[in-house]
């Protein structure tokens, strides 16, 4: 991500003792020693000749970081999972202790200079739990986005959200959830799937307060709405979706699939002032992903899998554009 002076803002993981940590930064020392990674998050000034800061974040087990954004005051929000159970938390934020049985969402609000934590927290029920996509509003709430794993007690949620059961049997369901500004509670909750796997893989926000999400999903029973774009699954292993659920959490907006027959992946979303939704991924549907006349790309151009962008009209109930995007190999989009 990137602020309004231009500094870029970068996280991931990394196995490298050595990996650039600036001096005063957050954490400086790599916290693994046994072939596992750490996060890191780091600040490159506007002309990429130097770091404002760079830290390491995460413990003594594997971290991974996948997602960042940051708000107007250049505070930096991270989601990823964590296996170390003694990732650094912070004092009364919302949950500061290990839940799972493998792995845990964290989320991370880091201050500007890059040298504490605003708040740390894990996310999660007693299964697997990782966070993959995170967005932050004008007024410092986080909503963070990713994916849950049956367990008991389970991954939290809020009274009056949208659905607050786990759906699949030992599938993976996805999962959003807005923290407050403070880190130290929840404003909503949701599970969000079928019957089968789910992941949301990317999350964009609107001037309004609603989310909007894509991923893949094996569910035929996925939830869709009344006249969105396609509420029929399409088949193959996974299809895209993309749902914009309300600013409460409590309902969806739309909801559909995006695909065709054969592997769909949504990976990026964004949404502009007229709140259509741009979406990017992959596919390997070379006969029937829908396509719009007059795009760029009409003919599957890959051996495997083609990259696609497509942008959906404000209602779901229409795509304005989608095209293939790729050459004879194997093509993926990852971001927008």
């Amino acid at each position: 991500t990137v602020d309004g002076a231009g500094n870029a803002y970068v996280t991931g993981d990394t196995y490298s003792s050595d990996f650039p940590a600036t001096l005063g930064a957050f954490d400086t020392s790599f916290n693994n020693n046994s072939g596992v990674s750490d996060a890191f998050v780091i600040k490159l000034n506007p002309a990429g000749s130097g770091l404002a800061y760079g830290t390491f974040l995460g413990s003594t087990s594997t971290d991974w970081a996948y997602a960042i954004t940051v708000d107007g005051a250049s505070n930096t929000y991270v989601t990823g999972t964590t296996d170390s159970r003694d990732f650094p938390t912070t004092p009364g934020a919302f949950d500061t202790s290990f839940n799972g049985s493998i792995s845990d969402a964290f989320v991370v609000k880091m201050n500007s200079a890059g040298n504490g934590l605003i708040y740390a927290t894990f996310l999660g029920g007693s299964g697997e739990d990782g966070g993959h996509a995170i967005a932050v509003d004008g007024a410092g709430n986080a909503y963070v986005a990713g994916f849950t794993t049956y367990g008991y007690p389970p991954f939290p949620t809020t009274p009056g959200a949208f659905d607050t059961s786990f759906n699949g049997s030992y599938d993976s369901d996805a999962f959003v959830v807005k923290l407050n500004p403070g880190g130290s509670g929840l404003a909503y909750g949701t599970f969000l799937g079928g019957s089968g796997n789910e992941r949301i893989i990317a999350i964009a926000i609107d001037d309004a307060g609603n989310v909007y999400v894509t991923g893949k999903t094996a569910s035929s029973n996925f939830p869709t709405t009344l006249g969105a774009f396609d509420t029929s699954f399409n088949g193959g292993n996974t299809d895209a979706f993309v749902v914009k659920l309300n600013s409460a959490g409590s309902g969806l907006a739309y909801a559909t699939f995006l695909g065709g027959n054969n592997l769909d992946d949504g990976n990026a979303i964004a949404v502009d002032w007229a709140d259509n939704a741009y979406v990017a991924g992959t596919t390997g549907s070379s006969a029937n992903f829908p396509l719009t006349v007059g795009a760029l790309a009409t003919v599957f151009g890959g051996a495997t899998t083609d990259a696609f962008v497509a942008r959906l009209d404000a209602t779901g109930s229409q795509l304005t554009y989608s095209t293939f995007l790729g050459g004879v190999g194997l093509d993926d989009a990852r971001d927008i």
